[in-house]
């Protein structure tokens, strides 16, 4: 009997793998023109010189495609493979949330807890709750505003010390506003529950029991498993440039890096109970996350079932347009393929013009002031005084200075009867508001 056993035991996997290889061919056909879609739009992009890095799409448990596209050959230090590790910088506040979430699962945190139950000394430590601090609603600021030297020489113990000082945007709750340091403070504060670094948390508590073995931290941990990190990228005058994958003025508590296919095991782990109701927003659960010269994104449809994960070591891509229209194409909607922009400048009367000039605060961008003022009949950026860029007029309200450039400098009226600015800026919008 027990031979017998062994032999339909054997039996059974060699037909589930016949089974397997006929699957896959079905799969194939199956989501054939998701995959050229895709693949198309990608393509298309790569030849622009507006992508490089992986793209991982699935459905259900079919992989749709999974490949590198290259703007350069195999010897530039821009070449990327599906293997290829990546900085993945925010996508680590989703995985925070993650070992969060995980803790009150195990009845070692509540999300209602506030800062006076893990530090001393916050201003209005008793009314901020991680939730807050997890939805970007604590009051505090996006970085911190007086650091004595480099964020990257910070430990999380002066990090927080620093915190303390911020004077709260708003009262805790009632606004929104994207914070690093918030998220500083979780990375310690699942620190302090689990005894150990942040870094080391997240390869015993998450990388490891998922499996997700090319990824891991810079700083902070045990082993570096760095074996074939990509090397960053920006256009700086027309030319492409290498730049660490470090940056001086980043915390280095949550430097993170993975592949697309350790990020797809993490989606599938978030897509189950208690993670997928805690994690999601109308079905769906993303994060983006990118620095000079990288970008990436998970994006994961718990409605209709699909997910992506891309990764890119170039940071001119059109990002959220590009995650935007691959949501698209995974549920067979339609998108237009990236095509070379010629955008036509007009004539503005000055009168108009005269309404938009003045000062406009990014706060988005750790407070950035622009000024808009006119010269020579046209509007021009000053930062600080000095000349930063010259726009041209598409229409009454858009401008650009780039007319190959999908970002626009967009003057919207505000209830003041004034205008605010909308900023496009690598891919993304950022809103200023007028001084």
């Amino acid at each position: 009997m027990r031979y017998l056993g062994i032999l339909i035991a054997s039996l059974m996997v060699m037909a589930c793998g016949q089974k397997s290889t006929s699957d896959k061919k079905v799969d194939q056909e199956k989501w054939s023109g998701m995959r050229d879609s895709v693949d198309t739009y990608f393509s298309k992009l790569t030849d622009l010189k507006q992508f490089n890095g992986v793209v991982l799409a699935y459905k259900g448990d079919d992989v749709v495609l999974h490949q590198s596209y290259n703007m350069q050959g195999d010897t530039s230090s821009t070449f990327v493979t599906t293997e290829t590790q990546f900085d993945i910088h925010s996508v680590s506040k989703l995985m925070t949330h993650y070992l969060l979430v995980q803790l009150q699962s195990e009845n070692k945190l509540s999300m209602d807890q506030t800062l006076d139950d893990f530090f001393d000394g916050f201003s209005q430590g008793d009314r901020i709750t991680l939730q807050m601090l997890l939805d970007h609603r604590s009051g505090l600021p996006r970085e911190l505003t007086h650091v004595d030297g480099e964020e990257i020489d910070l430990t999380p113990a002066e990090i927080v010390a620093l915190a303390k000082k911020e004077p709260l945007l708003f009262e805790p709750g009632t606004d929104a506003q994207y914070s690093n340091v918030g998220y500083e403070l979780l990375y310690e504060i699942v620190a302090q529950i689990y005894g150990k670094p942040f870094g080391q948390c997240m390869v015993d508590e998450l990388f490891v029991p998922l499996h997700m073995d090319e990824s891991g931290v810079h700083f902070y941990t045990k082993e570096a498993k760095i074996t074939r990190l990509a090397k960053n990228h920006v256009l700086k005058d027309s030319t492409l440039v290498e730049v660490p994958n470090i940056s001086r003025d980043e915390f280095r508590t949550g430097r993170l890096f993975s592949t697309t296919t350790d990020l797809k095991k993490f989606l599938d782990a978030i897509s189950k109970e208690p993670f997928a109701s805690a994690l999601q927003h109308k079905g769906v659960i993303q994060k983006d996350g990118g620095s000079k010269g990288i970008r990436a994104q998970v994006y994961r449809d718990l409605k209709n079932d699909f997910g992506f994960v891309l990764l890119a070591n170039y940071d001119e891509m059109p990002f959220f347009q590009t995650v935007e229209d691959m949501a698209k194409m995974m549920k067979s909607e339609p998108v237009e393929y990236p095509k070379e922009i010629n955008r036509q400048a007009i004539e503005v009367p000055i009168a108009v013009l005269e309404n938009y000039v003045g000062f406009y605060t990014f706060h988005d961008f750790d407070g950035l002031v622009l000024e808009v003022a006119i010269q020579d009949g046209g509007l021009v950026i000053l930062q600080n005084g000095e000349f930063n860029a010259e726009l041209k007029a598409e229409s009454l309200t858009v401008f650009f200075e780039d007319p190959k450039a999908r970002e626009s400098f967009e003057f919207v009226k505000n209830e003041e009867g004034t205008y605010d600015a909308l900023m496009g800026w690598k891919g993304i919008t950022v809103e200023g508001k007028r001084q």
